[in-house]
């Protein structure tokens, strides 16, 4: 479903006579209609002026339900809300935050503005009176990338103020600037076809269908597919090599449990059912590419051993070199598979998908987005896949007091700071533990190789001097060895190079480091301010080591035999 955020003026000296600001609501949705919007939620303050207005308009046109936000839990504009039938609203706790010098309609613009597709405002185009006013929900939505369907009361004409057209160092003053001084390189004529651009619905449209396909196609899987008898046994090699050398992770913080309420918000429901399916999706691909990796480098070694026993049972010539070619032919089938399907690709875009959700699903019970977080100017394709679920999904709904915020905040600390530090400083010691116990096996088997070869040139030399002959089947072993050894090493240099356990434990040491420091900042009771100040800080951090996983997927392909 897609959210349109609506901000207006509430001054009457600003709105002028009602009838042109209706003509120009009621033209600037029936546009969006035509675009190829049939069913939307409408995000407004309904605050007395234009956003009554707006609501009007918007139940004229029939394109869907509204979603009020209050910027206080006691504000007059609700009862007359639930009079007009608006289905669902947010009360923030503005109180609160005048209490510790924060504007609640500047709080207000922002929640609606950043979980909003598309910005629809009536503004002069004058500068703001006061904080949380038109020209702010302008900015706000400028500065993460959102395009601006303007109503201008003076003017009948529908204008769209593209993000993209701006500079990279825009600044709000100067674009006020520009546009008093009829600068408007960055404004068009809105018409059906670019407000369909900006709502990315082609793209979306295609990905939904695929989805859609792609629900069909696992619905239509016999329960017992090949696929799933493989997880139950084959896919599980790396984990089994994981736990061997490097142990079960210990010192996991017990999980917040959920709170009831947030359970029981419908959006909630949506972002987990869609997380937990990314998750599993990527667990899945993850088993399957590293448990190959495990394996063919298994099937090197392995190799080795048989290409090499000849010289100790040369009877076994024939034996090994078919061996051999199976080997290398089953090696080859695996790598020409993975490769075709850029299963490494997939899986850090899977990957980063479930991080992502994660995120969005820990953070929208504080009104937090993604958006919030990233570097302006935004790409706002970029953020497509959970767009489409917060779509869905709207602004949670009911009073956020402060019982709320203390439930709910404890839950998304623990899900963004708390948890998610001791699961890293864990990680950090099981993936070291990793590193440096095959580091060890590297030294071991390069010590043992310099002793066979010293043992058995001293043999050789003792044997001459006694008359003593020494066996085939020593040298044979000693051929073995030096043909063993390297392809071990080898096969162990190729495991850290392309799984990265050292890199990925110092990583984890640091984004440890850095959630524990976060987290000792709260303090006890922290405010909601706070609690959004810190999942903002948190969810950068998680979205710059799951980026630089994704961005790292070249790295993981699989070895080639």
């Amino acid at each position: 479903m897609i959210q349109l955020a609506f901000a207006g003026h509430n001054r009457a000296n600003d709105l002028g006579h009602h009838a042109p600001i209706t003509e120009g609501l009621d033209a600037a949705f029936r546009l969006i209609r035509e675009a190829g919007v049939e069913h939307a939620r409408l995000l407004s303050g309904l605050a007395p002026g234009a956003d009554e207005l707006a609501a009007e308009a918007w139940r004229l046109a029939q394109l869907g339900p509204i979603h009020a936000v209050f910027p206080f839990l006691d504000d007059p504009a609700a009862k007359a809300a639930e009079l007009r039938g608006v289905q669902s609203a947010t009360w923030l706790d503005g109180a609160a935050a005048e209490a510790l010098g924060r504007n609640p309609h500047l709080k207000q613009t922002r929640l609606v503005v950043e979980a909003a597709d598309l910005l629809v405002v009536v503004w002069t185009g004058e500068r703001a009176r006061g904080a949380g006013g038109t020209a702010d929900a302008v900015r706000c939505a400028l500065e993460i990338g959102l395009s601006v369907l303007w109503v201008k009361p003076s003017d009948p004409r529908l204008r769209l103020i593209r993000p993209e057209r701006l500079p990279s160092d825009f600044d709000f003053p100067e674009f006020q600037e520009g546009l008093q001084a009829g600068n408007l390189s960055h404004v068009e004529d809105a018409t059906a076809a670019n407000v369909r651009e900006v709502l990315n619905l082609d793209s979306l449209a295609v990905a939904e269908a695929a989805e859609a396909m792609a629900e069909e196609g696992a619905e239509g899987q016999r329960a017992g597919s090949l696929d799933d008898w493989l997880h139950v046994w084959l896919w599980k090699t790396y984990g089994g090599f994981r736990r061997l050398l490097g142990g079960r992770v210990s010192g996991l913080a017990a999980p917040h449990p959920l709170p009831e309420d947030l359970a029981e918000q419908e959006g909630f429901r949506l972002l987990t059912a869609a997380y937990l399916k990314a998750d599993h999706h990527a667990n899945r691909l993850s088993a399957v590419h590293r448990s190959e990796q495990i394996l063919l480098l298994l099937a090197m070694v392995t190799a080795a051993i048989v290409g090499s026993s000849p010289a100790v049972w040369p009877q076994l010539k024939t034996t090994a070199v078919f061996v051999e070619l199976m080997l290398g032919l089953a090696a080859l089938w695996v790598w020409t598979g993975a490769a075709r399907a850029r299963q490494h690709e997939r899986w850090g875009e899977e990957r980063h998908l479930a991080e992502q959700l994660r995120l969005v699903r820990a953070c929208w019970p504080l009104g937090v987005s993604l958006v919030s977080t990233r570097a302006r100017p935004i790409a706002r394709h970029a953020l497509e896949p959970e767009q489409a679920i917060l779509r869905r999904a709207g602004l949670p709904s009911g009073k956020f007091d402060q019982a709320r915020v203390a439930s709910w905040g404890r839950w998304a600390m623990s899900e963004l700071v708390d948890g998610q530090a001791a699961y890293h400083q864990a990680v950090s010691k099981r993936e070291g533990r990793i590193a440096h116990r095959i580091h060890v096996g590297e030294n071991t088997a390069y010590l043992f190789l310099l002793v066979v070869f010293a043992a058995y040139l001293i043999g050789h030399s003792l044997s001459d001097a006694f008359g003593v002959h020494v066996p085939h089947w020593i040298s044979g072993l000693v051929t073995m060895a030096g043909t063993i050894v390297p392809a071990f090493a080898a096969a162990t240099m190729a495991l850290e190079a392309k799984l990265e356990f050292q890199e990925q434990s110092a990583r984890s040491e640091r984004i440890g480091d850095q959630l524990e420091g976060l987290a000792a900042q709260l303090g006890s009771s922290p405010s909601l301010d706070d609690l959004q100040g810190a999942a903002r800080a948190a969810m950068k951090w998680h979205l710059a080591e799951a980026s630089h996983w994704r961005d790292g997927a070249g790295r993981r392909q699989l070895f080639r035999p």
